[in-house]
């Protein structure tokens, strides 16, 4: 039988797997706090200390694959370093008056407009190069949502 905290920790697993798509929200940071603090009111005893520890390394890697995910595929698209970081800052500063097409725009917009200058007016590869930094925004969601729903329904088996 589940217990009344165990019950709380599974809803806001759910709860922070679901912030997946929402921007700016630490849903792998909160999922791994949430493992912990279920973990210390049952005196580490459930779920076991490898099983807690195995899940406060995924929701961490999900949280680090949320951040890093368009950074990456923006480099593997062939963007210079420094034009992925500069755009992931304009489409965070975007987000705030946009919403999360604002993070996807800014980043893709400030990619293609880099990649231009770079590659003197090459309009076809600044769109692949901002086309991959975008793409690569928008996975991330889905990517830690993945891993998030998988922290949470392992989650739910260690403590039934």
């Amino acid at each position: 039988m589940v217990t009344l905290a165990a019950g709380v920790a599974i809803a806001l697993l759910v709860v922070w797997t679901a912030s997946s798509f929402v921007p700016l929200v630490p849903g792998g940071v909160l999922a791994a706090l949430t493992v912990v603090g279920y973990a210390y009111t049952t005196g580490f005893a459930e779920p076991s200390l490898a099983v807690a520890v195995a899940l406060v390394v995924v929701s961490l890697f999900a949280a680090a694959a949320d951040v890093a995910s368009g950074m990456v595929s923006g480099r593997l698209g062939g963007a210079s370093t420094r034009t992925v970081v500069v755009g992931t800052l304009v489409g965070i500063a975007l987000l705030i008056p946009l919403g999360p097409i604002g993070l996807v725009v800014g980043l893709g917009g400030t990619v293609f407009v880099a990649a231009l200058d770079e590659h003197d007016g090459d309009t076809r590869e600044a769109a692949r190069q901002a086309a991959y930094a975008a793409v690569g925004a928008l996975a991330s969601a889905f990517v830690q949502a993945v891993l998030l729903a998988g922290v949470t329904v392992a989650f739910a088996l260690a403590v039934r």
